[in-house]
This record gives C-alpha cells, sequence and structure tokens, in this order.
C-alpha cells in the first residue's frame, strides 16, 4: 500500500473512529466522532439518572424556597399583628391605670357627699325640733307670744296687728331656715346621686376594659404560637431544602466525573488512534525524545505556583476548535502555538516567550516519564500544552485550528518544562 492511501485510511480513522476504550461505568458508546472541531459521545446511564435526579432536586429546592419565602412573609405578618396587639394591650392597661385613678378619686367625693349629706339632714333636724319647741310653745302657753293672748289682750287694732306681725315674722323665719335646710339636703342628696351615675359608668368602663384586656392577651397568646409553628415550619422546609441542595452538589460531581470518565476515555482512544496514524507534519507514536527527558532521566520538580496544571488544561480546552491564525495573538479569533500557549498561562499570570524555541528554557525540566497535564511540551517548530491521557491540546495547524486530538510523540520531543 503505497504512502497516499496509507494517509487517506489514517484521515478516516482519525475523523470517524469507533471506541474501542475502556467502558465507562453503566454505558456503552456508540461512537466517537473527532473532526478536530468537536467531540460527540453517548451519555452513560449512571450521568442521564444523575441529570434527572439533579434537574428534579433543583425544581423542589426552587419550589421549597418559594415555600420559605411565603411561611417568612406570613411569620413577619404574624410578627406585626403581635407589635400591632402589643400595643393595644399597652393602651387599655394606661386607660386602666387612669380608669382606677378616677374610681378612687370618685370614691373620696362619695364618701365626702355622704359626710354632707348627714350633717345637713342634722342640721335640718336640729332646726326642726327648735321650730317644734317654739311652736309649741307659742300655742300652749298664755304668754304674750300666743296668738290669741295677742289678739284679745291687745290695746286696739294697732297693737293686735303688732303683736301678731312678730308671731308671723317668727313662723316666717323658721320656715325660711327650714326650707334652706331642705334644699341643702335635696342638693347634697342630688350631688350624691351623680356621683352613684359616675361611679356606675367608671365601673362598667372598668369591666369593658378587663374584657378588652383578655380578648388581647388571647389573641396575642394565640399569635405567639402561631409564629411558632411558622419558625418549625421554615425550619424544616430549610432542612429539606438542604438536602435537596446536597442532591444537586453530589449529582453534578457525578455528572462531572462521568463526564470527565467520558472526555478522558474518548481522548485516550484518539490518541491510540493517532498513535498508529500519520498526522501530516511529524513522526507519530514513533517520535523521539531528546536528551535527558527521556523515560528514566528522573526530574520532576514540585509546584512553584499556586496554579493546577488541570487548571491550565481547563481553561486551554475551552478554545479548541477555534482557528489557527500565524502570529495570531487571540484565543478566540485566532492563534498561533506559541501565542496559544503563551495567552493561556498568561490568564494565570505567568510570564512566558512569543517564539517556540524559547520555550526550551523556561520554566524547570521534567522527564518523559513524569510528564503531568498542564506541562508545556517543545518540538522542533512547534510548542503545545500536555492535557494528560497522552494528548495534547494545542494550536495545530491552518487547516486543523486548535485541537486537542494528537499524541504528545507525535513529534520529536526536544524539552518538558513545569511552569506551574
Amino acid at each position: 500500500m503505497n504512502r497516499k492511501w496509507t494517509r487517506a485510511i489514517c484521515t478516516v480513522l482519525t475523523s470517524a473512529l469507533v471506541f474501542t476504550g475502556p467502558a465507562v461505568e453503566g454505558t456503552t458508546f456508540s461512537g466517537y466522532i473527532n473532526s478536530g472541531l468537536e467531540k460527540v459521545y453517548a451519555k452513560t446511564k449512571k450521568q442521564k439518572d444523575a441529570e434527572k435526579k439533579k434537574s428534579q432536586a433543583e425544581q423542589n429546592l426552587k419550589d421549597k424556597k418559594n415555600e420559605i419565602n411565603g411561611l417568612k412573609d406570613q411569620q413577619q405578618t404574624t410578627a406585626d399583628d403581635i407589635k400591632n396587639k402589643s400595643a393595644k394591650l399597652d393602651e387599655i392597661l394606661a386607660a386602666q391605670k387612669k380608669l382606677q385613678t378616677d374610681i378612687t378619686s370618685k370614691q373620696a367625693e362619695i364618701e365626702q357627699n355622704q359626710k354632707d349629706l348627714a350633717a345637713a339632714q342634722e342640721k335640718q333636724q336640729e332646726q326642726y325640733d327648735a321650730m317644734k319647741k317654739r311652736i309649741q310653745f307659742m300655742y300652749e302657753n298664755s304668754a304674750e307670744d300666743n296668738i290669741w293672748t295677742a289678739i284679745i289682750e291687745s290695746n286696739g287694732i294697732t297693737d293686735m296687728l303688732n303683736r301678731i306681725e312678730y308671731v308671723s315674722d317668727v313662723y316666717d323665719s323658721d320656715r325660711a331656715l327650714m326650707d334652706s335646710y331642705q334644699a341643702a339636703v335635696e342638693q347634697v342628696k342630688e350631688i350624691g346621686t351623680k356621683l352613684d351615675n359616675d361611679m356606675n359608668e367608671l365601673t362598667a368602663m372598668q369591666d369593658d376594659y378587663e374584657k378588652q384586656q383578655a380578648d388581647v392577651e388571647a389573641a396575642i397568646v394565640a399569635l405567639e404560637n402561631q409564629k411558632e409553628q411558622y419558625a418549625s415550619q421554615i425550619a424544616q422546609a430549610q432542612q429539606q431544602a438542604d438536602n435537596y441542595q446536597n442532591i444537586i452538589t453530589a449529582q453534578g460531581k457525578i455528572i462531572q466525573e462521568q463526564e470527565a470518565a467520558a472526555a478522558a476515555a474518548a481522548q485516550a482512544a484518539a490518541a491510540r488512534a493517532n498513535s498508529s496514524s500519520y498526522d501530516g507534519g511529524g513522526a507519530g507514536k514513533g517520535g523521539s525524545i531528546a536528551g535527558d527527558y527521556a523515560s528514566g532521566g528522573g526530574k520532576n520538580p514540585g509546584a512553584s505556583t499556586g496554579v493546577s496544571g488541570s487548571s491550565v488544561v481547563s481553561y486551554a480546552m475551552q478554545f479548541v476548535g477555534n482557528p489557527y491564525v500565524w502570529a495570531g495573538n487571540s484565543l478566540t479569533n485566532g492563534v498561533d502555538c506559541s501565542g496559544f500557549v503563551h495567552e493561556v498561562y498568561a490568564h494565570f499570570g505567568i510570564s512566558t516567550p512569543r517564539y517556540s524555541q524559547a520555550f526550551k528554557s523556561v520554566g524547570q525540566a521534567v522527564s518523559f516519564d513524569n510528564i503531568q497535564p498542564g506541562d508545556v511540551v517543545v518540538y522542533p517548530g512547534h510548542v503545545a500544552i500536555y492535557a494528560g491521557g497522552g494528548v495534547i491540546v494545542e494550536a495545530q495547524s491552518t487547516k486543523a485550528g486548535i485541537t486537542a486530538n494528537r499524541n504528545v510523540q507525535c513529534h520529536t520531543i526536544l524539552a518538558i518544562r513545569r511552569l506551574v
């Protein structure tokens, strides 16, 4: 078979590869397509179940949060009602305090009125007794004060009238005094009646306030119990929401693990396919490893920054499928091989050269057997980032663009450098 047919067959195998790598738990891959721009692989049953559980938990969490917000609104409304009822109770208690003062004052007025009434009645009785004695004296004795004596023994009409007038004056004076004392007694009685009516009104108000107080206190107790029930319901709902969030987190982790496992398996399959095919520009799996970068060199430096190699690879993989532009500096609109590595590391604040061969002297040397994701791999006239699983992520060529499908030994390796 000639070189032309070999190249064509390799291209077909690279473009449409039936997955033969290690199976991901719970699934059978229907196929794997790698065009240099996209990768499509079937989801595992476990991943589908996880996505279903995660979606249901997210909906449940949303519903539960709405329920919690509703309960909190009701709890706040109840708290406002308690506040209003408490203010009303304070008003009732203040009114009762003032009413008690009024009742005490009114009771003192009633007691004083009773004393005044007793004194007025006593004066009235004294005047009545005195008047009776004078009348009895005048009518029962033959003194000159006796009206009949005054008439019979008078020395003429003038003397008689004078005597009668005197007796009449005594009577009128007694009568006037009796009327005044009677009026005083009646006035005191009227005041007493008014005071009694006032006291009855105050007592009725006191009964009404006591009933209002009892009603408000009972309402506050009921509202406090309702508030506690809302607090209990909110706590239970929050616990359920936390459980849903834990489910979302756990299922999300399963989904990520399944996606990562599927991607790694697919990349491994592509790497195996590429290692046995012609890459269109350099050595295949048989590419050599220069000098002390070969297996057994023992170089495996520790981390020198807070950035992980997996973070570098994850960021770089976002741009797979974007175009290759010679001397370009845009990971989105176009970049060449050294520009790709340069821009990816610049994202993490790590300064690098802009010429592929200059990468042979940056960072720290790594032996091939210790290569890790994120390490920079330098080839003759080319540079890439090791993505793990035996493949590199790179700005490959104008035709291929940015890819993550070639085997790390697609060309002779001149250097492996660790920058993180």
